[in-house]
């Protein structure tokens, strides 16, 4: 079968940067969301600091299936005029058929984190391009004694080779390598097709060779198969340089294991249904379409496998839970195995008042029937989340509705037991009621999205427990951990500090270790170095180049899994004569700062909740990499603003910071008490400060959190909260730069850049086209330092070019003489 790319005729043929109308829907066609400063190569797994042996995600729900959907999604109606539309309206710049396939990209991650098996029913993630390749396809190389398969259940075209299996071995003597030319770097979901059968490995080993270095992933295909498995998402440089290698190393020798199709990335929806193509990202597509696309191209299965009717709309309830179960072996383990979570999204009508989440089950009406343990199920789950959230109360813009009433049992198909033949238990989390606003506005922040993923996967955890006499492990995964810190100890070595995760019922339980991963680009991480002891709260790197920016991120974990990474932190093993800070500022996630996308043909949009493009934790890699670039001989290190505040960094040690404030705004602080008095200290003593963010004036001046601070010290004027641009030119000291910045188009939307005018002891170096100051300059006076503030995130600057050249201006004016300009 020849190697399906992709990319979409229409993605290609536009370059992707058009939006295509289709069928009443717009949608920008690039993937936005993947890296501000993208490396162009892989990180090299033999440079010196870099580990070369591979991650393996291990937790409590290791050797569990955990079957996932998110309700609804784009149709066409295909008995009609094969038009497109979504099943839910837009109410409150929400749609439901969108926010359900977000939060279950979200739960993904927490299960995949805790060691789960994940069968996704919808697309992970975001991800417009896609490259999957079949056995036989070229990028495909096979080394070691490898057979083909006469089986007449697989991926590909009549004719092709069904598959190719090798027999396992404690010792690797068989690999078989998928190896796509990737249209552009990014993060990419990876799945793999693999048949099921009695003869299986139960733990087929999947290595994903990504831009940082290896993860490797087991599976056991006698269990699950004849469909996707998530293998996890990676970052990838555009080109060649990633694949996956199927390996026959097992701990079960004389097994077989199949090499059959690889995917990479969801791509755009290409099906017809009478009325042209959707239009959208398969993302977007009801769970019909992500099954049909694969079983069209499969053979040996027949649509009765996921379809309920002829009419595509009939069957958006009853193809998750059917191909769930087609892909369920059940003879091998039992029922408290695996598992199925569908979330949706609640209206009440009427007034509209009513809040929270409900777990749902089947009462049995019209040939419904609940599955062996549903209720229970349904329970464990609605009671998790509503009390996981309810106990976060004063984290979010408005405090989660602590229902009396958690669970609603009436007719659902898609967990109707006849569709499962007692295969597995299934419930539908109701998330929040979308026709409220309070709901609403809670259900468009990435922070209550991930809370709700997390306490759903807690809830799980307690469900598998209920069922299996406790087998698996109560331990819930930690936090993320805070306050990260990164600075060189001496030529080739680097610290790196951290504050230990938070502990609560909601949040997870207490560390026993920490695993440190290092990165020469930022973005793709080695395999990591496992750090003992839940108490420790640093760890030192050495052997590293010294001409090397390095970069960091903190796992915490303990037997029930890892964290969510940390902020990243970058820092240089260089002993240099001059220092610069880079304070990662921007913590913020709110409702306000949901990703709009263009629906429908009259301009409106829909909120989507994607961590990378609202708040990605690693905007220091531009400035670092621009330091590197710019003034290779400056000393970098990077710190949280929380390390800052507490004291851990001491400001008087550099000479000069850069505050990355992003689009922190009132509720989280641009800048505290504290630190609004540690930098007016500092520049009085002669220190440098370069700040950014679009919210810093809005902040401290409208909203009185520090005005004399912002006049004093930063040295502007506010005078409006949105420029209404996303247009800059540098004036002055940054002239000649086009400073224009990001509209959403590549990550976060800067969408109320701060208007700014200076003060008598500064000037304006950058402007909007309306004449109104984006950047002013200070000079230092009277043994003060130099002061540059942006109204715009420094790293949402789009041009590289300009962003590199301005902060080599600015520290050159600073007075570090090492930023002085290159000749070639």
């Amino acid at each position: 079968m020849a190697c399906t790319r992709r990319v979409s005729w229409f993605l290609a043929e536009l370059a992707c940067v058009l939006a295509l109308w289709t069928a009443g829907s717009l949608f920008p066609l690039s993937s936005r969301c993947l890296a501000a400063d993208p490396p162009a190569t892989s990180q090299d797994s033999n440079a010196p600091g870099i580990q070369e042996s591979p991650y393996t995600p291990v937790g409590g729900l290791s050797g569990k299936i955990v079957y996932v959907h998110g309700g609804h999604g784009y149709f066409a109606d295909n008995l009609g005029d094969g038009h497109w539309a979504f099943q839910r309206p837009l109410l409150h710049e929400m749609i439901e058929d969108l926010g359900n396939q977000d939060q279950m990209t979200l739960l993904v991650d927490y299960l995949f984190r805790a060691g789960a098996t994940v069968v996704p029913l919808r697309p992970v993630g975001h991800q417009p391009q896609e490259i999957v390749l079949d056995n036989d396809d070229s990028p495909v190389s096979f080394t070691g004694d490898w057979s083909d398969s006469t089986a007449g259940v697989f991926y590909g075209s009549q004719g092709d080779v069904p598959y190719r299996f090798a027999i396992t071995s404690a010792t690797e003597t068989a690999v078989a390598r998928y190896q796509p030319d990737l249209p552009e770097a990014g993060f990419y979901p990876v799945y793999a097709w693999t048949t099921y059968g009695g003869n299986r490995a139960s733990d087929q080993l999947y290595r994903i060779h990504h831009a940082g270095g290896e993860t490797e992933v087991t599976v056991n295909h006698r269990r699950v198969g004849n469909g996707l498995v998530y293998l996890g998402t990676y970052y990838f440089t555009a080109g060649t340089q990633g694949y996956v290698e199927i390996s026959n190393k097992s701990s079960e020798p004389g097994r077989a294991i199949i090499a059959d199709m690889i995917r990479f990335g969801n791509g755009i929806g290409d099906i017809d249904r009478g009325g042209g193509v959707s239009g959208r990202t398969r993302e977007d597509e009801m769970a019909v379409y992500w099954i049909q696309w694969h079983v069209d191209r499969s053979q040996g299965i027949p649509e009765s496998t996921y379809r309920v009717s002829e009419r595509d709309f009939a069957s958006r309830v009853g193809a998750p839970p059917l191909y769930a179960a087609y892909m369920n072996r059940e003879a091998d383990g039992a029922l408290q195995d695996r598992v199925f979570v569908s979330y949706h999204s609640n209206a009440s009508g009427g007034p509209a008042t009513s809040r929270g989440v409900v777990g749902l089950w089947n009462k049995g009406r019209r040939g419904n029937r609940a599955t062996p343990n549903q209720f229970q199920l349904a329970e464990i789950l609605g009671q998790e989340v509503n009390d996981d959230l309810v106990q976060l109360a004063g984290t979010f813009a408005h405090d989660w509705a602590d229902r009396d009433t958690i669970t609603y049992g009436a007719t659902f198909g898609e967990i109707n037991n006849q569709r499962i033949g007692d295969e597995f238990d299934a419930t539908i989390v109701e998330s929040g009621f979308h026709d409220n606003q309070q709901d609403a506005e809670m259900l468009r922040d990435a922070g209550v999205r991930d809370a709700i993923a997390r306490a759903t996967y807690h809830g799980i955890i307690k469900y598998f427990r209920a069922v299996d006499g406790d087998q698996t492990p109560a331990t819930t995964a930690p936090a993320m951990v805070s306050g990260v810190w990164a600075a060189p100890r001496e030529n080739g070595s680097v610290t790196v500090h951290w504050t230990p995760p938070a502990t609560s019922p909601a949040l997870g339980d207490s560390a026993t270790g920490y695993r440190l991963f290092v990165s020469t680009n930022g973005y793709a991480f080695d395999g990591g170095t496992h750090v003992a002891d839940g108490d420790t709260t640093s760890h030192t790197v050495t052997g590293l180049d010294p001409e090397t920016v390095y970069y960091f991120k903190v796992v915490a974990e303990n037997a029930g899994g890892s964290s969510p990474g940390s902020q990243v932190v970058a820092a240089k093993p260089e002993d240099a004569e001059q220092q610069v800070l880079i304070v990662n500022a921007f913590d913020r996630l709110s409702f306000a700062q949901a990703v709009k996308e263009p629906v429908g043909t009259k301009g409106n949009t829909v909120d989507r909740v994607r961590l990378r493009q609202i708040n990605s934790g690693d905007y220091p890699i531009v400035v670092a990499n621009a330091i590197a670039r710019q003034a290779p001989t400056l000393g970098v290190s990077t710190s949280s603003n929380e390390s800052v505040a507490s004291g851990d960094v001491d400001l008087s040690d550099y000479d000069a910071v850069i505050w990355m404030a992003g689009e922190e705004s009132s509720h989280d602080e641009t800048f505290s008490k504290t630190e609004q008095e540690l930098l007016e200290r500092y520049v009085a003593a002669g220190g440098n400060l370069f700040a950014s963010g679009s919210e810093i004036g809005w902040d401290l001046v409208h909203k009185g959190n520090g005005q004399n601070f912002f006049e004093e010290t930063l040295k502007a004027e506010f005078v409006s909260d949105d420029a209404d641009t996303h247009t800059a030119t540098g004036v002055e000291l940054l002239a000649g730069l086009d400073l224009s910045f990001d509209d959403g188009s590549r990550f976060y939307d800067v969408d109320h850049p701060d208007v700014l005018a200076a003060t008598s002891g500064s000037s304006v170096i950058a402007t909007y086209p309306d004449g109104g100051g984006m950047a002013i300059f200070a000079p230092g006076t009277a043994g003060a330092g130099n002061v540059v503030l942006f109204g715009i995130p420094l790293e949402s600057v789009r041009s590289t070019t300009a962003r590199d050249e301005s902060i080599r201006r600015i520290l050159e004016v600073f007075g570090l003489t090492k930023a002085a300009k290159h000749t070639n």
